[in-house]
């Protein structure tokens, strides 16, 4: 019988039932590599350019030009996901809608769901932080649209992604009952809750939950005063003499000015009752001085409210094969994957592979807040 689908029918089908499925992934700074790249290298991305500086032209009469300078950011592509399974000659000889349907979309689900996981997981970088009330209530969204606000996010391209059991207590207030829906793909328009408080609010299977030391076991006091732009804090007071304070524990200072919150970069034991640990971002101006209380948030779900360009989704190009096996390359709105035909000698069957190469990086922290759902 012969054989009607290719491997480039298999590549333009799965590269759009990817990009349909993502959610996370449709909502970030999306940049892509256009040479072939293998797991391990290294692919300068292009970031997002802002300006800073803005001249008083009434008070100098003059312009004075700023330089565009393209900026980039190294991100190492160290998630190559493969999904290989195997077909028959007459799943081979189906129509490209029956094949999409039985074979390219669920494993192309699979993949977005991946890719989503690794974008969710990023939120241990994300200091600023707000927790959800006891009863989640439309103060809940004003309070992380705050967050968002006083780190100066633009107000374009901000979005809310909440695990399935923050959804379920938010989605049915007023404020998402009666909000438009919206979204540029089936996934995003399946996952979202609409348009609230200039805030985009999607649901995500993928959201990840951290698993914070005991608040009551840990140094609740600063030990020593700590100046503006420190990184590192001595923090006493634990009550156990040998909590563990995990990376991505968030924190906040009373006293400190504008305080948005910091997130433990690295892991660390209190020992006596007492711990140095390092932080971002830094102390702000200002300082803050000795003795002052610090308050930790507990186990949560860390939803994510976030500007497009905080994190960023990287994919480049896998090199087709070489050899008797066919394979294809596909590229689809700044997204790539390869698929592979090959014949399994020692099992006798035809086998598919489709690989996804990417990285993740979190491009600014100052971009995003995490919604802390401690029920």
């Amino acid at each position: 019988m012969a054989t009607f689908i290719t491997p480039t029918i298999v590549a333009k089908e799965a590269i759009m039932a990817l990009e349909n499925n993502l959610v996370f992934g449709g909502l970030v700074h999306r940049a892509y590599s256009n040479e072939f790249k293998k797991v391990g290298d290294t692919v300068l991305a292009r970031k997002p350019h802002e300006f800073s500086t803005v001249h008083d032209f009434a008070s100098s009469g003059t312009t004075t030009s700023q330089t565009i300078v393209e900026s980039t950011v190294p991100v190492v592509m160290d998630k190559l996901n493969d999904i290989t399974f195997p077909v028959t000659s007459k799943e081979l000889s189906l129509d490209v809608k029956s094949f999409s349907e039985q074979c390219i979309a669920p494993a192309m689900r699979a993949h977005a769901q991946a890719i989503d996981k690794a974008i969710a997981e990023k939120f241990v970088d994300i200091a600023a932080h707000y927790p959800v009330s006891t009863t989640p209530a439309v103060g809940d969204i004003a309070g992380v649209r705050t967050q968002l606000n006083l780190n100066k996010v633009p107000f374009g391209n901000r979005s809310v992604v909440l695990h399935p059991q923050t959804e379920q207590a938010y989605i049915v207030l007023d404020a998402f009952l009666h909000a438009e829906k919206r979204g540029d793909t089936r996934a995003l328009k399946e996952a979202s809750m609409g348009r609230v408080f200039g805030m985009d609010w999607y649901m995500d299977q993928n959201i990840q939950t951290h698993t914070a030391t005991d608040a009551a076991t840990n140094p609740n006091t600063l030990g020593a005063a700590a100046t503006a732009g420190a990184t590192v804090i001595k923090v006493i007071g634990a009550t156990s003499t040998s909590a563990s304070i995990p990376v991505g524990d968030v924190l906040k200072i009373s006293g400190e000015a504008n305080d948005k919150g910091h997130v433990v970069t690295t892991a660390v034991v209190a020992t006596g009752g007492s711990a140095s640990v390092t932080i971002a971002p830094a102390i702000e101006t200002g300082g803050v001085a000795s003795a002052a209380t610090i308050t930790w948030q507990e186990t949560h779900k860390a939803n994510l409210a976030l500007h497009k360009n905080a994190i960023a989704l990287v994919t480049a190009p896998l090199e087709p094969p070489l050899g008797g096996a066919r394979g294809e390359v596909a590229t689809y709105k700044g997204i790539s994957c390869r698929v592979v035909y090959d014949y399994t000698s020692n099992i006798k069957t035809n086998v598919i592979s489709i690989d996804v190469l990417f990285g993740i990086k979190v491009l600014d922290k100052e971009l995003a807040c995490r919604l802390c759902d401690a029920r």
